[in-house]
């Protein structure tokens, strides 16, 4: 296996091309055939989406005349892989991972931020000799590509002075990864939660890199045509997320027995996760964006994301903040 494994390339959309897009999405201009069923995703690390799954208030606010869909994102990559396939409509995903697919030509943008959470780290067994990110040259450590534990692995090694090359990546699904640790099979993993938190609770692992100034807000993306042709429907949809998310914002806890058993969690396996996330803004700050470009900047050194993109136009061309204003009013 490569010690060095880099995501596939896709034709890159300039991002001039695209700077005019925010004209597009005026309330009442958007000509469109109507719509009567919608698919959007939910996701154990997007407790959010899981009371929305639970209570029906996606359905309340759609009304009669649209159905709903659910399904299930095993990670950033695979809610963007439907969000390229035009399966869903709406999809969560890390901030990172969705500047990721727009720089490589995806029409995609962020709308809404679920929470802003330590949902990443990097673990390794109970009674491993690994103890900090210099510890890793030489090893194998398991991550998702084109996730946010992809990318906060990618950071930590950059400020460790290390390079992907100096370690090697095994690609696996977040799940996969932690039962590869597990096994023995790999002597770090790329975590994300809830199988962090399980793996602290149930195995006894460390988390032996944390550092929560490097992981991007976990967001909530659409296709540029869908905004564009259906507004009103984008607008419902997150009045139901600021609803929950008003509704955690005054007690996380309050997610954490839906999680337990939508994730067929321990309780306390859910405490713990829950315990790691905030939910004080639906908006993606400047703060936000700015860890975002770094992420990107860090993909690009690497060629994933190609050295002609500017990372910080792209990130600009990805936020569309405009429905949150309209659904924080409500």
């Amino acid at each position: 296996m490569s010690n060095q494994t880099l995501l596939p390339r896709r034709g890159f959309l300039a991002t001039t091309a695209l700077a005019g897009s925010a004209a597009l999405f005026s309330i009442g201009r958007a000509r469109a055939k109507p719509v009567s069923q919608i698919t959007i995703d939910y996701a154990y690390y997007s407790p959010l989406s899981l009371l929305l799954k639970q209570n029906g208030w996606v359905e309340q606010a759609l009304g009669p005349n649209i159905s709903v869909s659910w399904v299930l994102s095993q990670g950033s990559n695979k809610a963007l892989e439907f969000l390229r396939g035009r399966s869903i409509v709406l999809g969560s995903a890390a901030g990172s991972a969705t500047l990721l697919a727009r720089a490589n030509g995806e029409p995609v943008q962020t709308v809404y931020v679920n929470d802003i959470a330590e949902t990443t780290a990097l673990v390794t067994q109970a009674g491993s000799s690994v103890h900090s990110v210099s510890d890793l040259k030489g090893r194998r450590v398991a991550a998702t590509p084109g996730t946010e534990p992809y990318a906060f692995l990618l950071r930590a090694l950059e400020n460790a002075n290390l390079r992907l090359s100096d370690i090697t990546l095994v690609p696996l699904q977040h799940e996969l990864g932690r039962m590869a640790l597990d096994r023995g099979d790999v002597d770090a993993w790329a975590g994300l939660d809830p199988f962090m938190a399980e793996a602290q609770l149930q195995n006894k692992d460390r988390l032996f890199y944390r550092n929560l100034s490097i992981i991007t807000p976990n967001v909530l993306v659409a296709r540029e045509d869908f905004l564009h042709e259906h507004p009103g429907i984008i607008t419902k949809l997150l009045q139901a997320y600021e609803r929950a998310r008003r509704t955690a914002q005054k007690d996380p806890q309050v997610l954490a027995p839906i999680l337990a058993q939508a994730a067929g969690l321990s309780a306390n396996v859910a405490k713990l996760q829950m315990s790691r996330q905030h939910f004080d803004t639906p908006e993606l700050t400047p703060d936000g964006q700015a860890r975002i470009a770094a992420s990107g900047r860090v993909f690009q050194k690497l060629g994933v994301i190609p050295a002609s993109v500017n990372i910080d136009a792209t990130v600009a061309a990805m936020v569309n903040n405009q429905f949150v204003t309209r659904v924080e009013n409500v």
